[in-house]
């Protein structure tokens, strides 16, 4: 059963590896997209707008 832990356990530690890269990614992301929406707003733009409000309803809850 020893053989089967390890490999269970690498493969969790691989998998944990992977889903923080996976969120700084998403991170890095949402920070391309805030600079997008705020020089959009700064151009009056609807899209950025409404861009804008979505993610204020979903930092929310809604």
């Amino acid at each position: 059963m020893g053989l089967f832990d390890s490999k269970l356990q690498k493969e969790l530690s691989e998998s944990k590896a992977r889903i923080k890269e996976l969120e700084d990614l998403c991170e890095e992301k949402d920070e391309f997209f805030k600079e997008l929406m705020a020089d959009g707003l700064k151009h009056k733009s609807s899209l950025a707008a409404k861009h804008m409000a979505d993610r204020k309803k979903y930092l929310n809850g809604k």
